[in-house]
């Protein structure tokens, strides 16, 4: 994937972003800008999906673009901007949803997990039903080689590689490229601090980037840790266990990391001990991210002037594509 060309939209229908969101899949995404041409949004019409609050909406957004600013992501090195602020990913939309069956869509992901919550089928949004199709039209437009998504994100890949498929058969024409999805088998799931299920908002289980320092120290004091281990001078079990999990993801410094191990193993250390360091290495990890988020939430015209840099940028690309695109089918002023 040298030197090709992706893209990658930021649901802002969360705030408060958390570590497993970062090792999950941001640090692998801002990662690519380095060595590919990216494309990066924020996908605020998703988010419509569920967000029904126009102030909690406009604060997810600017928090995601304030987040994966401060993170690392280079608007000098990447295209970055929000969906709503270039008009050719609903136009986009508007046309493949003619190239996709109701039948196919009943069988993508999101929709069937609202069924299986016990959502009734007759209240289920449509936005929500065609979320697939403006997915498919936020990658199609940009004719990308690839996609980072994770695991759970790759069926709307392929339904997007599906639609561009029957769009080029129908006219018996290369108009659309079909991307790969690029899943990152770097870290995959990043467990919460339940030592049980995925990190998750939702289930309570997270260690935030951003949250106070007093919320973030109780989220880890709070961790999981060897159920077995009844005092401090027991032996501990290491492997599995959260508390090294994170360290391993984010103390730089592997020394104390193995020191702590060791004495874990050797019921030398407490938990106390091992979660404090817990704390004291994210707090260096992302103390050069805090910073810059703090500069960048001082200054918002920069960050006004980023995102409509980056506009103007994939207007460009997005015009040619849905020109293109109207072209071949016929609509043409």
């Amino acid at each position: 994937m040298e030197n090709k060309r992706v893209v990658s939209g930021i649901n802002p229908s969360g705030s408060s972003l958390h570590i497993g969101n970062y090792f999950g899949a941001i640090k692998h995404q801002i990662g690519l800008q380095e060595k590919m041409e990216t494309y990066y949004f924020v996908a605020d019409l998703h988010a419509l999906t569920t967000v029904k609050d126009k102030e909690t909406l406009q604060e997810n957004i600017k928090n995601v673009v304030l987040d994966y600013l401060a993170l690392g992501l280079n608007p000098d090195r990447c295209v970055f901007f929000r969906q709503s602020d270039v008009p050719q990913h609903s136009q986009m939309a508007v046309v493949l949803g003619n190239y996709v069956t109701y039948s196919h869509m009943k069988r993508m992901h999101a929709f069937k997990d609202k069924l299986q919550k016990g959502e009734n089928e007759e209240s289920i949004n449509m936005g929500l039903f065609n979320y697939p199709i403006l997915m498919a039209a936020d990658i199609l437009l940009y004719k990308p080689d690839g996609v980072p998504v994770g695991e759970d994100q790759r069926q709307h890949v392929e339904i997007a590689r599906d639609i561009a498929d029957s769009f080029n058969k129908a006219y018996k024409k290369e108009v659309l490229v079909l991307p790969e999805p690029m899943i990152s088998t770097e870290t995959g799931k990043i467990i919460g601090t339940d030592g049980t299920r995925k990190m998750s908002k939702s289930l309570g289980n997270v260690i935030e980037i951003f949250a106070d320092e007093e919320i973030i120290k109780k989220q880890i004091m709070g961790c999981f840790t060897d159920p077995n281990r009844l005092k401090a001078t027991d032996p501990g079990t290491v492997e599995g266990n959260p508390v090294f999990v994170f360290h391993d993801l984010f103390n730089e410094d592997k020394a104390e990391v193995e020191d702590l191990k060791n004495r874990y193993r050797e019921g030398r250390v407490g938990d106390v001990e091992v979660k404090e360091k817990l704390f004291a290495a994210h707090q260096r990890y992302f103390e050069a991210a805090k910073k810059k988020r703090e500069e960048l939430t001082r200054n918002p015209e920069l960050v006004q002037k980023i995102l409509r840099d980056g506009a103007n940028k994939a207007i460009k690309l997005a015009s040619a594509t849905i020109n293109e695109v109207y072209e071949t089918v016929g609509i043409v002023n």
